[in-house]
């Protein structure tokens, strides 16, 4: 009889705090706001990028008419007129837009040079991560917690409150049950707008819909459950250790303010101070000095061919570069290309692996605050992160070497000795050659999300632990 009993004694705690929280008016009025506000960043999102992904699709089919409409050209001097891509936006982004703004839309492709995308409002690493505008993503990370702090800081301190408690206790419910219910009540209306904003975000994402797009949003939401009732949990265990409300008030707000305002711009600032990353000006300058000791395939006469000539001479038997049964200046173009690609994407990936170190660096920061968690998680399933957006590069630059080679081939092969200027259709040399973007799959995301999932959960259970702590207390005192 006594489990029957005890949650007989938590429905009617739940209920009690229900009925506190309706007749707080204030609450009320604090909720449809965060609510309200939500909703309407995540309309305006959606809208936003609705209008971008058809400005993009505009803009690529009137780039590939261009293309097209070139007739006969000098092939070198179309891979380097170059051609432009366009990153597809996702549908998840408008719930958490993450560093898309910060990194760009637009790609210019062209030979010898392996551009950054352009249209975007800075650059940077892991510091991207300070800076951001109001999103839906940023109601439910910063001003959800702000709203718990100021419905939930009363619970237990304060005289009312805490005359409460007592009766409650004196008439046979434990404050283990109490913390509890109290718990179990926040958390069912914070579970309630969690679940209207998902709604929302599948209304908007309609055109979107798949089986991975519900995977990433079920996932999302699971990830601002735990981290909302991780924070609900440590405000309640607060509320509960002092007697008063201005007390945990102030404890609940101060511990907001680490979690949801230093933690997310100091932690960034020391991961690139550990490990910096050069400047856009410097990284550029150290490719181009690597390259202009290497070949480029401009200039036949430099010294740095000579090995590669004897080389070319040997392979096919002749003595001169004249008996070559290929075009020597597309064999150079094509050699030069491939020797400044394999420049470029070691200095990417040294790069990258920085960018990736001073994440893993960030993350640790998810000691002090569960938002260090919760932000990498969201934007990596909206994929709208870093490593989305390398995705989306890593695909751009394998069409673009695809592109550039196919038209140096053309001049190999095609362009005969006795020609002086050489001209082809670039359009039909390279209309195999297509570029067809694809994102993430769930599978893919996932592995990123693992570390941070563990330590939501890490929070969750520690602010359990941290509530019983409280009811312990509370129990020496009854």
């Amino acid at each position: 009889m006594e489990a029957p009993a005890s949650a007989a004694v938590l429905r009617q705690i739940v209920r009690q705090q229900w009925l506190i929280l309706l007749r707080e008016r204030r609450l009320r009025i604090l909720g449809v706001l965060v609510l309200a506000i939500t909703a309407i960043a995540l309309v305006a999102a959606a809208i936003d990028a609705r209008r971008a992904q058809q400005a993009r699709a505009h803009d690529a089919h009137v780039e590939a008419e261009v293309w097209e409409a070139q007739g006969a050209a000098n092939p070198h001097g179309a891979a380097h007129f170059g051609r432009y891509v366009y990153k597809p936006v996702q549908a998840l982004s408008a719930l958490d837009p993450g560093l898309q703004a910060h990194l760009g839309g637009t790609l210019k492709l062209e030979g010898h040079v392996q551009n950054t995308s352009r249209f975007k409002g800075t650059d940077g690493g892991a510091a991207l991560s300070r800076f951001g505008g109001f999103s839906p993503a940023f109601a439910m990370q910063v001003l959800v917690p702000l709203l718990i702090v100021f419905a939930a800081f009363g619970a237990f301190s304060g005289e009312r409150a805490r005359n409460l408690m007592w009766q409650e206790i004196g008439a046979g419910a434990s404050p283990w049950q109490l913390l509890c219910g109290r718990f179990l009540a926040f958390a069912g209306a914070l579970l309630g707008v969690l679940v209207l904003a998902g709604m929302l975000a599948a209304l908007l994402g309609m055109p979107a819909w798949s089986a991975h797009y519900f995977g990433a949003l079920g996932l999302m939401l699971c990830a601002y459950a735990l981290y909302w009732l991780a924070v609900l949990g440590i405000v309640l265990a607060i509320t509960a250790l002092t007697a008063s409300a201005r007390a945990a008030l102030l404890a609940g707000l101060g511990f907001w303010v680490l979690s949801a305002m230093l933690a997310p711009m100091l932690a960034p600032m020391l991961a690139e101070r550990r490990y910096p990353t050069p400047t856009a000006t410097q990284f550029h300058a150290r490719v181009v000095d690597e390259i202009m000791k290497g070949p480029d395939g401009h200039n036949p006469r430099d010294a740095r061919f000579a090995a590669f000539q004897e080389a070319t001479l040997k392979q096919y038997k002749v003595s001169r570069i004249e008996d070559l049964p290929i075009n020597y200046s597309g064999l150079l173009f094509e050699y030069g290309e491939k020797t400044t690609a394999d420049i470029y994407n070691r200095h990417f990936d040294r790069l990258y692996a920085d960018y990736d170190a001073q994440a893993a660096y960030s993350l640790m920061a998810s000691v002090v605050s569960p938002l260090m968690a919760l932000r990498p998680l969201s934007s990596a399933l909206a994929q709208s992160d870093l490593p989305a957006h390398r995705h989306f590069l890593a695909q751009a630059e394998r069409y673009r070497y695809e592109l550039v080679q196919t038209l140096n081939r053309d001049i190999k092969f095609n362009r005969k000795p006795e020609m002086r200027e050489y001209a082809a259709d670039v359009a039909a040399v390279t209309r195999g050659v297509r570029f067809e973007p694809r994102p993430l799959t769930l599978a893919e995301v996932l592995p990123r999300t693992a570390a941070p999932f563990a330590w939501l959960l890490a929070w969750l259970a520690a602010a359990l632990a941290l509530m019983r702590f409280a009811a312990w207390r509370l129990e020496g005192r009854a």
